[in-house]
């Protein structure tokens, strides 16, 4: 895969978007539906494809069990670090929201991770200023 197969667009800025994080601890074929999910208040809210990108795979890593590795200059019983690589993954999703889309994924049979595009008008997100989103109560803003 290169970079151009998924190019990072601005269209997404026009629209006028902020996408909505939704984690499920369900398969992908028992998932809520857009509208369901757009109904409860969601995990976080993300204003640009790069935090889109970025949760996803956070939310990922921490659902799913890491490949740890060993440091090489580390003692024994030292520090490992998780050698799972994302890069081709986050290129997709940045890719994806880049253009207005919303992005699933998951981990089989543990979760599904949904970041839902929505404009203004569908959400109840405080806005401060044009483009500018506040997070809700519940959840976190990145």
């Amino acid at each position: 895969m290169s970079k151009d197969d998924w190019a990072v667009a601005d269209a997404w800025t026009g629209l006028r978007l902020h996408w909505h994080g939704y984690v499920e601890r369900v398969a992908l074929a028992h998932a809520a539906t857009r509208e369901q999910r757009l109904k409860t208040e969601p995990d976080e809210v993300m204003v640009n494809p790069d935090e889109v990108a970025a949760w996803l795979e956070g939310t990922i890593k921490a659902a799913s069990a890491p490949a740890l590795i060993k440091k090489p200059a580390q003692a024994k019983g030292g520090a490992t670090e998780d050698a799972r690589d994302f890069a081709d993954s986050m290129q997709v999703w940045r890719s994806l929201a880049s253009q207005g889309e919303s992005v699933s994924t998951g981990v089989r049979g543990q979760i599904m991770a949904t970041a839902e595009a929505v404009t203004e008008r569908e959400c109840d997100c405080q806005t401060a200023a044009p483009g500018s989103v506040s997070r809700l109560s519940k959840g976190r803003r990145r």
